[in-house]
């Protein structure tokens, strides 16, 4: 395929998913990889693409600290508008912009928001993407479900593989995608030249945590007390230009990843 774009750097690029799409989008740009270790020196420099896959990624450390996490999922955003020079500017946000993230009759790209309702963590992801819409020419917006990587910290599954009990209950739901496949997705709409386009990005269909003792060898343990989470947006504006697998499929795959 021919891409007219050349040069793209990852902000965030130490993270777990920042850190894969640096390895995967290397295969076809020359990738800077941007931390907070190196952020000053590339001030002022220019790229054909920027990802920004940087911020704070804990809904429940925002809920308690609602401040810090403005600054570095918010301030970091528009900072980074001004640092760097760009002519397409991606941003990975998260399906928690949506107030009911649990279904995917509430969760299409072009629904109003009820902002006012949002968790500090969705509402600084929400005024992020209006930031972006505001300032940038020639933008795109990837809200994305639960993703699983090499470098996964946190969360269920890596509950599961670190042999802990889950904090989630076994009623709960979740959407996923792996960051391979969100790279696939980057690759696909700037090679596509889509501009100022949202799109939800996840796996069609949820992983059912009833079932999900059945994908692991190893014994997996609930919590006595434990929340239930459901998480499913609506992934047809996407998957009618790039066919998106199941979530199922994309736990799969994350699985045999770690077996090799």
């Amino acid at each position: 395929m021919h891409i007219n774009l050349k040069t793209l750097a990852v902000i965030g690029g130490q993270g777990m998913l920042g850190s894969d799409l640096v390895r995967y989008l290397s295969q076809s740009f020359l990738v800077t990889s941007i931390s907070k270790e190196n952020y000053s020196q590339f001030i002022n420099h220019s790229f054909d693409v920027v990802v920004n896959a940087n911020g704070n990624s804990k809904r429940f450390w925002a809920v308690k600290n609602p401040l810090k996490d403005f600054v570095l999922s918010t301030v970091s955003v528009y900072k980074s508008l001004f640092d760097f020079k760009f002519k397409t500017y991606i941003y990975v946000s998260s399906s928690d912009v949506y107030v009911d993230h649990s279904s995917i009759a509430s969760t299409s790209e072009n629904q109003t928001q009820g902002q006012n309702k949002l968790s500090p963590y969705g509402f600084h992801k929400y005024l992020s993407e209006e930031i972006i819409k505001n300032h940038c020419k020639r933008y795109l917006i990837l809200r994305a479900s639960m993703v699983l990587g090499k470098n996964l910290k946190k969360g269920p599954l890596f509950d599961i593989v670190n042999n802990n009990p889950l904090f989630i209950s076994k009623t709960s739901r979740l959407q996923m995608i792996d960051t391979k496949e969100i790279a696939n997705v980057i690759f696909f709409l700037i090679n596509k030249q889509i501009k100022n386009e949202t799109f939800n990005v996840g796996g069609k269909g949820v992983v059912d945590f009833e079932k999900i003792q059945t994908y692991f060898s190893t014994p997996v343990s609930f919590q006595n007390e434990n929340e239930t989470q459901i998480y499913e947006m609506n992934v047809a504006k996407l998957n009618k230009l790039f066919p998106l697998k199941s979530s199922e499929v994309y736990l799969q795959e994350f699985i045999n990843t770690l077996k090799q």
